[in-house]
């Protein structure tokens, strides 16, 4: 459980990210540190963000630092909020299921999957979120883990309305007990009992897949309780499944609005590896993270006291034209890269290889056939602590490819 951020100052993204990314370099331009109306500390800077990501000792991944005493930490031994050492132990055995040349091996299962989600899609167009961009890493992550195919929509549903849920202000003692409460009675206990459910099978009947690995392996010489393996899996499918569905969304939505982009990929696919770093700088999934202090430091030349909840924004630092060219221009060819999308330092995405398998895996598919696609009307978006993403892509497929000799 994390704090909600005040929303008092901050542009809302719901029909895209303009008046925010104004914002933001407002904020940048100002040189320093934003302190909202709950008292968390903004940073902005891509320098400041890499500093705070990759300073576990100062800048802790642990909400416990900050909640009220006698509240559940509905987070404890999670990875994704765990710090060193214990950190350390959780992710060299999730990393099991994110070896390279696994992550390179799904590259034919993406292909086929996404073939066949365009497949059975509406002629004349579509919504891309109902159709492909859920469907195809929802699919994968189920696969990876061992989930049963008869299990995978149930098991989705509950992912979803985990990821819906909107965490409440730290400061609020009132609303994050009934936070709490309602976390232990809804969807995060009923996807932990599923998993719960699905270690015991597959201890008694060993099956493929991450769950069938993880309650076999060993962590300092002792194989994971159950309730451990439950909850290092429903990181891991959180991770995996709805930010990389965002990402392929906003990949959608920014080729139909570059036309030249869309058919420069669709000439020549030795640019999409690049075209999705762009996808990813330009519109990260997670906007900004959560961090909490564990001495009084400072930032910028701003001091920030022990126990204080720090927002780093990945948004504003892969617009920072300190390290950008132009960052506010969408270019598939930009060469160095070096946005911040998937973290830094510990905490580094574990499934960033999958990510660009995935993503890599469902353009091409989509330029095999799909000629070309724009997007009807305004597209909206689910902005949340955990999510930006389009709620939905309505996309029109032409059967025309884009004329080619328009191309830079």
């Amino acid at each position: 459980m994390t704090s909600a951020l005040s929303t008092e100052d901050v542009p809302s993204a719901r029909f895209g990210l303009g008046e925010q990314l104004a914002w933001l370099r407002r904020k940048r331009e100002d040189g320093g540190v934003h302190v909202d109306a709950s008292g968390a500390h903004h940073v902005f800077s891509h320098a400041d963000v890499e500093r705070v990501t990759k300073d576990p000792a100062t800048f802790s991944s642990n909400p416990a630092r900050v909640l009220p005493e006698d509240v559940p930490n509905m987070t404890e031994g999670m990875m994704l909020v765990a710090d060193p050492p214990q950190h350390g132990k959780l992710r060299r055995l999730a990393a099991q299921a994110f070896t390279p040349r696994k992550m390179r091996d799904l590259g034919p299962r993406v292909t086929e999957i996404a073939e066949g989600l365009l497949a059975r899609a509406p002629e004349g167009g579509f919504d891309a979120v109902e159709h492909f961009t859920v469907e195809l890493p929802a699919t994968m992550i189920a696969e990876l883990f061992g989930i049963p195919a008869a299990d995978a929509g149930a098991f989705r549903s509950l992912v979803e309305q985990i990821m819906a849920i909107e965490p409440p202000d730290l400061t609020d003692e009132a609303a994050v007990r009934a936070a709490a409460d309602s976390a232990l009675g809804g969807p995060f206990l009923e996807l932990m009992g599923y998993l719960l459910q699905l270690c015991a099978r597959r201890r008694a009947e060993p099956g493929p897949g991450l769950i069938s690995d993880l309650v076999r392996a060993r962590l300092d010489g002792e194989r994971l309780a159950d309730p451990e393996v439950a909850s290092l899996a429903v990181q891991i499918l959180q991770a995996g499944h709805l930010t990389t569905a965002a990402v392929l969304g906003h990949a959608l939505v920014l080729l139909a609005e570059h036309p030249e982009a869309q058919a420069a990929l669709r000439a020549d696919r030795a640019l999409i590896p690049g075209a999705v770093e762009e996808v990813l700088r330009c519109r990260p999934p997670s906007t900004r993270l959560q961090r909490y202090t564990t001495v009084d430091t400072e930032v910028a030349g701003h001091g920030i006291p022990a126990g204080a909840v720090v927002v780093p924004w990945m948004l504003s630092a892969n617009h920072d034209d300190a390290v950008f060219d132009a960052p506010d221009v969408f270019d598939i060819r930009r060469s160095p890269n070096r946005h911040l999308t998937f973290g830094h330092g510990i905490h580094f995405c574990l499934g960033a290889m999958l990510a660009r398998v995935e993503l890599t895996g469902a353009l091409n598919a989509l330029f095999d056939h799909v000629p070309l696609w724009t997007v009807d009307g305004v597209v909206e978006y689910q902005e949340s602590h955990l999510l930006f993403g389009p709620k939905r892509v309505p996309l029109v497929v032409s059967t025309t490819p884009t004329d080619r000799r328009d191309l830079p």
